[in-house]
C-alpha cells in the first residue's frame, strides 16, 4: 500500500526496489532536502529518519546526498500510512 501511494507523489524516487523487502523503505523527493523533509514531518506528527542510514560511502558511490526512511512495524496502521502520503503531499507544496 505505500509503495503504491509513494510512488504515485511527483518527483518522489524510492531507492531499494528489491522484490523481497523488510518495512523499511528509503526514498528521496526531487529538489527537497531529506533533512527539511523530516523536519517537516515531525512538526505533522510523524517521525521518520534522514541521512546516510550508516551508509555514507556507499551513498557517496552512488551519488545519494542522503535519504528519508520510513519504518514500519506490525503494530502500525493504514490510518498511519495515509498520514505519512498527506505529510508528504503537504511539504512537496511547502518546499517546491
Amino acid at each position: 500500500m505505500l509503495l503504491k501511494k509513494l510512488s504515485a507523489i511527483p518527483g518522489l524516487k524510492i531507492k531499494g526496489t528489491a522484490k523481497e523487502k523488510v518495512s523499511v523503505i528509503s526514498f528521496v523527493i526531487e529538489g527537497i532536502h531529506h533533512q527539511d523533509l523530516g523536519i517537516l514531518l515531525d512538526q505533522e506528527g510523524i517521525a521518520i529518519r534522514t541521512g546516510h542510514h550508516c551508509t555514507q560511502p556507499l551513498m557517496g558511490h552512488f551519488g545519494i546526498p542522503g535519504t528519508a526512511r520510513a519504518s514500519f512495524a506490525v503494530y502500525n496502521t493504514f490510518e498511519e500510512i495515509d498520514r505519512l502520503e498527506a505529510g508528504i503531499k503537504k511539504a512537496v507544496k511547502m518546499l517546491k
